[in-house]
């Protein structure tokens, strides 16, 4: 009886060490929703809303709490196992033989415990819940941060990022890359003759084509409008000339306008990094790339080595 009684006076004292450990996360899961409503709150009355670096962290945040809480709360029930079958022992031992008043004691000390016990294990069922909760919040906030909303890949903002990202990898010693730049030949004809809706569709099949065509890209992104664009390996002159078999399969398939099945082209653009100090030298020889591309004829690939843009599969230099 003495030993049976030091083993419930330890098991009391690691449930109160427990549900100590169980409070305070639910505190932390408390201070995390107070701190988003309080924060959008702010963001409402100021204009601003939380950077995607602080959305990002907020959601590591919440992702390591809502494993503890899932942790702990398997374990509040593993102690909710022992303590019925501790219970059940007692009962049965009381039918058996007659339960002293220690036995008694003992019987209502763990009917307390266990009350207590299933009441910790709800409030970590509910912190669990919300902590779920905010976690999809923020994931679907991150997701459309940085997706394009018509298209479906990657916005400006998330490619801008990725470019910068890439371009510190080049300067620290990593692989070469390389820029492309997609525009969609006399789209605005396409938007005047069949409608802007006609129009998004011819956006959304290219998108979907892009995507499908570079698979293997580091990002394919809405750049802005109806330009597209993409990150790759290199070297320079074989992803141009793989640029160049991507707008021919573009050109050979039709596509959805509305009622409309129309032929569309691209004009590309290509560049990558030379002894360049920031990324922005790379999109503007990217950009006038492209540019020679459209001026020239449209429906062609340029690519710029450092001095002038060049057409693919051509000795020509563009003016």
């Amino acid at each position: 009886m003495m030993m049976m009684m030091i083993a419930n006076v330890a098991l009391v004292g690691s449930l109160a060490l427990f549900g100590s450990i169980a409070f305070a996360v639910l505190l932390l899961c408390g201070g995390i929703v107070l701190g988003i409503k309080i924060g959008r709150k702010r963001s409402q009355a100021s204009g601003e809303i939380l950077s995607e670096n602080d959305r990002e962290n907020m959601l590591q945040l919440l992702q390591q709490l809502g494993s503890w809480a899932h942790e702990y709360s398997g374990n509040v029930s593993n102690y909710q196992a022992e303590l019925g079958k501790l219970s059940d022992a007692f009962e049965s031992k009381s039918k058996r033989a007659g339960a002293t008043p220690a036995d008694s004691q003992v019987m209502l000390l763990l009917g307390q415990i266990m009350k207590s016990n299933e009441a910790l294990q709800n409030r970590l069922d509910v912190a669990e819940r919300q902590l779920d909760k905010q976690t999809q919040q923020i994931e679907c906030y991150l997701t459309e941060a940085r997706t394009d909303g018509l298209t479906g890949l990657y916005n400006r903002r998330a490619f801008d990022k990725r470019l910068d990202e890439v371009f510190a990898e080049y300067k620290n010693g990593g692989r070469s890359f390389v820029l492309v730049l997609v525009d969609i030949d006399k789209f605005k004809t396409i938007n005047d003759n069949y409608g802007h809706q006609a129009g998004d569709q011819v956006l959304q099949q290219l998108a979907a084509a892009l995507r499908s065509q570079l698979s293997g890209a580091k990002m394919v992104a809405r750049f802005g409008g109806e330009e597209f664009a993409a990150i790759m390996d290199g070297p320079l002159q074989i992803a141009a000339k793989r640029m160049d078999e991507v707008r021919r399969v573009i050109a050979k398939e039709r596509m959805d306008a509305g009622d409309a099945s129309l032929q569309v082209t691209i004009s590309v653009g290509v560049s990558e990094p030379r002894e360049d100090l920031v990324a922005s030298p790379i999109v503007r020889r990217a950009d006038e790339a492209l540019y020679a591309a459209k001026n020239i004829g449209r429906n062609r690939v340029y690519y710029h080595d450092g001095k002038a843009p060049s057409l693919v599969g051509a000795a020509e230099i563009a003016k």
